[in-house]
């Protein structure tokens, strides 16, 4: 189990508590490298595997609120770990706006194809991580606007419920944490992201001389051999 007591020890009382978990490992066509971000790659067996993992280590914390991107990699995680919770209180919600990146042109392209087909703009890409689009899909800053306004909401609508577990994705995630914290978004290399990676934020009633959040536990695995991140 997560080190961590149903009451969320080391979480001040009465504040809430945000859980945010990227998918399990997803099933690609083959083993070569693939840019992806909306396409809806299912999990692999290991990605299934990873999610029950963490479903166990979650299944004694009860969630009051459970959403996912729609994705089905995101989407059936957030299914394993509703099912084996100890107390189920209430069943997963779908939110598209928690969706990945949108790679455009890009997305489900094998990534050498895309180096030689759009060699310019992937370049810049690589040059501007931030601002830089592929053609016809989303800039780091496009999508955190969207993820960021999307995560204000269910916060919103989830304020009086304690503990929510969001699950989603690692560039969806990281624009979320990095809006929070004050962290530069390009910095996303810098900060692992693994599959079933689990971040934790407490969020105070009321801003301190901190801020509005805590991050409580970044990252966390139940089993540290599964720490390899990307893709």
């Amino acid at each position: 189990m997560i080190p961590m007591s149903n009451n969320g020890e080391g979480i001040l009382t009465g504040n809430m508590q945000i859980f945010m978990l990227r998918h399990g490992q997803p099933k690609f066509p083959d083993s070569r490298p693939y840019v992806y971000g909306q396409t809806d790659y299912p999990l692999s067996e290991k990605g299934l595997e990873q999610a029950r993992r963490m479903g166990a280590a979650l299944s004694g914390i009860p969630m009051r609120r459970i959403i996912s991107s729609d994705l089905s990699r995101a989407a059936r995680t957030a299914e394993i770990v509703a099912e084996m919770q100890a107390e189920k209180i209430c069943k997963p919600e779908r939110d598209p706006e928690l969706r990945e990146m949108n790679m455009g042109e890009w997305d489900g392209r094998l990534a050498e194809d895309v180096n030689v087909d759009f060699a310019d703009i992937y370049g810049k890409k690589g040059r501007d991580i931030v601002t830089a689009a592929p053609p016809g899909g989303e800039s780091f800053s496009d999508l955190r606007e969207r993820g960021v306004t999307a995560f204000d909401r269910i916060i919103d609508e989830s304020s009086d419920l304690g503990r929510i577990l969001i699950v989603a994705h690692a560039n969806l995630i990281w624009s979320i944490v990095s809006r929070v914290f004050g962290i530069p978004l390009g910095s996303v290399f810098s900060f692992a992201h693994a599959y079933c990676g689990l971040h934790v934020l407490e969020r105070r009633k009321e801003a301190s001389d901190w801020g509005l959040y805590r991050l409580v536990r970044y990252n966390w695995l139940p089993n540290p051999d599964d720490q390899a991140d990307r893709p």
